[in-house]
């Protein structure tokens, strides 16, 4: 009777094992995965340095070569990375890593800036150069059309624009509802003001949508010439400073006498404080597509003043066109009564650098010198009452020079 009985053991033997395998396979995936995101965080270390967890004498050091390989920057494994909620992050040009959702959080409360590339949108087209104007203007050459323009520029409707707004939503975070909410309420608002546009002016409104629930907004003149290079006048909608509403009293929206020769195009980006990503869906769109652009004009916090600092326009000398720079810097000394301060914000600021990184002239400018800028960013005390609007109008009427006189050369 052996045979039979050792048959069953056998078997018995065999389940329990299957069992206990299997228990123990899923157990050290899960332990894996587990190892894997620690380890990848203590590789990557905070940016003091420090890797708690990444030890010498055992702990997840050991397995270090052995994931190596994983978690290299190529095609397939990137893949994996994301699906596991990693994403690639650049803190600077030759700096990317993997991070968790919690680690980019931690990025923007101590105020890094930074650039989410796991998409990979200007990366793929690296190797295409970006269509642009063959020269740039030295000098102001439409004072009277500039002037005529900028008197309709409102105090009074700039603060009601900028109240509503700011106290419309809880939150304008990219990935929320009340995110895309916020993206609704721009699309509306500048489709109503495009509506009014005079006789002979053609103005468009579009939203340009993500895989994220909050949309890029995009407001066009047409100009005589449809080939000619386009200008863009650009901020990001995620944030209450960073609103510069230019469009309020948008160039040609209410006068006949001004149509542009080159068609410009006014941009508020979705999601620039998850690391400039809609911006760079959409500038990647625009050089897939071959879209010439002439100069990009970016606002991004323009309402503080600094106490006992003189009121000044900051324009921002890195990452930056250095031609196009000089004619900014020409224009705030012919149309603004303050002067102009040169500043540095670093890598990725803001959604400026992205056109510089696809290879387009684009300028910057800032509220304060970089170090002097706003203390309530990324807060709750983020809101209008810490918002000087007659600081914000000049800016608007840059804009506008900006506008006018890059889109009449």
């Amino acid at each position: 009777m052996a045979g039979p009985r050792s048959e069953a053991v056998t078997a018995r033997q065999a389940a329990a094992f299957a069992v206990i395998s299997g228990f123990f396979f899923f157990c050290a995936a899960q332990t894996f995965h587990s190892a894997l995101r620690l380890y990848i965080h203590a590789k990557q270390g905070q940016l003091s340095g420090e890797r708690p967890w990444l030890h010498e004498d055992g702990g997840v050091a050991p397995l270090a070569n052995a994931i190596d390989s994983v978690i290299a920057m190529n095609g397939d494994d990137a893949a994996w990375m994301v699906k596991q909620g990693f994403r690639r992050i650049a803190l600077s040009e030759s700096d990317e890593r993997w991070m968790a959702e919690d680690q980019i959080l931690g990025l923007i409360r101590r105020k890094v800036h930074f650039m989410d590339v796991t998409d990979q949108d200007l990366e793929s087209l690296a190797s295409r150069k970006a269509r642009t104007g063959s020269d740039l203007p030295k000098e102001v050459s439409h004072q009277s059309t500039v002037e005529l323009l900028a008197s309709n520029v409102s105090i009074p409707s700039l603060t009601s624009w900028l109240t509503e707004l700011s106290s419309s939503f809880k939150t304008r975070y990219y990935q929320s509802t009340s995110g895309a909410k916020a993206s609704e309420w721009i699309f509306g608002k500048v489709q109503r003001v495009s509506k009014k546009a005079g006789g002979g002016i053609k103005v468009s409104v579009t939203q340009f949508d993500h895989p994220w629930p909050q949309s890029s907004v995009i407001a066009r003149i047409e100009g005589k010439d449809p080939d000619a290079p386009i200008v863009v006048i650009s901020a990001h909608l995620d944030s209450v400073n960073q609103w510069n509403p230019w469009f309020g009293q948008s160039p040609g929206a209410d006068d006949d006498g001004f149509v542009p020769k080159r068609t410009i195009e006014f941009h508020w980006y979705a999601g620039e404080e998850g690391g400039l990503l809609g911006s760079q869906k959409v500038v990647a769109s625009y050089k897939e597509s071959d879209v010439p652009v002439f100069g990009v004009f970016h606002s991004d916090m323009t309402g503080y003043l600094a106490p006992d600092k003189p009121e000044t326009i900051a324009i921002v000398t890195d990452f930056v066109d250095a031609k196009l720079t000089d004619f900014l810097k020409v224009l705030i000394e012919a149309y603004s009564d303050v002067k102009w301060t040169q500043t540095k914000c670093g890598y990725t600021c803001s959604d400026h650098a992205t056109w510089t990184k696809a290879g387009y002239p684009a300028v910057f400018t800032f509220e304060t010198e970089f170090d002097d800028h706003s203390p309530f960013i990324h807060t709750t005390d983020d809101d209008v009452s810490h918002v000087s609007f007659e600081h914000v109008a000049r800016f608007s009427k840059l804009a506008l020079a900006f506008a006018v006189e890059m889109s009449l050369y």
